[in-house]
């Protein structure tokens, strides 16, 4: 039986770009600008008394195989058997978070990166296996060709919605042969997929707010080869190079879910598109609440009918917000769970807080980044969340 109890859990954020951006000279690896690999020790120490069960931690695929054919396994082969065996926590590997190794030079769009991500994807489990009874082939294939793809601002710099779907391709063909990688060698999938979306007052937008919410699931569509799904999707992704042939090749290909892993943030997960007096779009954070999240569990439930758990979800800078948001989230996830739904977790994502993105693409000094998400400072200065949550943890495993 994949679950017989609920996980409390825990993430440290774990994106890394290695690629240097042009006008900055920057990259972004979280690690390093929280200082994570020096003080990873330390980290998994003082989060240790709050009793959590699971951890969401990832490997930095660049630095483990900085070369073609070159592998150093030296820092994760000293984190996931402390992580595993000396604390006790059960590891969620994340194998990818966005970023590839730099002589990767198209990255996704590469048509070996299928055979490169399964050929690491093997190595984790030749070297990890044992130590591993859940895996995430690839964190939020969405931001990643939203970041990648449309934007243009992460390897391989590709924009508009052709660029995006260009990425998914190669995003939905890798992560189908990690996943039955995974699974053959008995190592439970968790998809993790950003939940959100736009909501647009405006008629003539409606559409555009519709199709980005269809962003935030068809990646599960695709990954199950259930195109039929996004039927009244197609003509558009048509129009940008997503065609016919590339929906059958992914049915050709289709894995089941093992789990599902939602992430949701209260204050950004969903947008408000409107028009600015231009005539351009914007748009502006929609804050919801635990209504939302609880809907958007149920939701997924229905469509896909899979063990599901909040993987990521957290409160920026507010720390009162943060602190109400913990308690009630926590305890909405984890009273549906009591009443039979399958959500198997709650993991706050990170525990320890990060730099935010922008670093990468602005001038500045790490300082002007801090994003404080986490019950710990960049510094690992708590705040009240941490005795928040043990009292939560605590009062349910009575």
């Amino acid at each position: 039986m994949l679950f017989n109890r609920f996980y409390w859990g825990f993430g440290i954020e774990d994106t890394f770009i290695a690629d240097p951006y042009k006008p900055t000279g920057k990259v972004l690896d979280e690690y390093e600008l929280t200082d994570h690999y020096r003080l990873w020790r330390q980290d998994f120490d003082r989060i240790s008394p709050i009793g959590l069960d699971a951890v969401r931690w990832g490997i930095p695929w660049y630095r483990i195989q900085p070369e073609k054919n070159v592998w150093d396994w030296s820092f994760s082969d000293e984190v996931i058997p402390y992580i595993v065996e000396e604390k006790g926590l059960e590891l969620v590997l994340d194998l990818m978070h966005y970023g590839v190794p730099r002589w990767m030079e198209k990255a996704f769009i590469d048509p070996d990166y299928p055979d490169y991500v399964a050929e690491y994807t093997q190595r984790v489990i030749d070297r990890y296996g044992k130590y591993l009874r859940f895996a995430t082939p690839f964190n939020e294939p969405h931001t990643a060709c939203e970041f990648c793809g449309h934007m243009g601002v992460w390897p391989p710099y590709l924009s508009g919605y052709e660029g995006y779907f260009s990425v998914l391709k190669g995003v939905v063909k890798g992560t189908q042969r990690q996943t039955r990688l995974l699974q053959q060698a008995g190592i439970a999938c968790v998809q993790v997929e950003c939940s959100g979306g736009s909501f647009a007052a405006e008629p003539d937008l409606q559409e555009m707010a519709e199709f980005e919410c269809t962003q935030q699931f068809m990646f599960f569509d695709c990954l199950t080869g259930q195109a039929e799904r996004l039927q009244s999707s197609l003509p558009l992704f048509a129009r940008y190079g997503l065609t016919e042939r590339d929906l059958l090749s992914f049915r050709d290909e289709r894995c089941d879910i093992d789990i599902m892993g939602i992430n949701f943030y209260p204050q950004f997960s969903y947008k408000d598109l409107k028009r600015t007096k231009d005539g351009g779009l914007i748009h502006t954070d929609h804050l919801l609440w635990t209504d939302a999240l609880k809907d958007k569990i149920l939701e997924r439930h229905a469509r896909y009918g899979c063990p599901m758990m909040i993987t990521e979800t957290s409160v920026r800078d507010n720390l009162e917000m943060k602190k109400r948001w913990l308690n009630e989230a926590s305890r909405t996830v984890y009273a549906l769970y009591r009443t039979g739904v399958p959500v198997y977790g709650f993991f706050w994502f990170p525990i320890i807080d990060m730099y935010d993105w922008e670093y990468r693409v602005q001038e500045g000094p790490k300082e002007q980044f801090k994003a404080r998400f986490g019950f710990f400072d960049q510094e690992r200065r708590p705040n009240e969340c941490v005795e928040i949550y043990h009292s939560i943890v605590n009062e349910v495993k009575k």
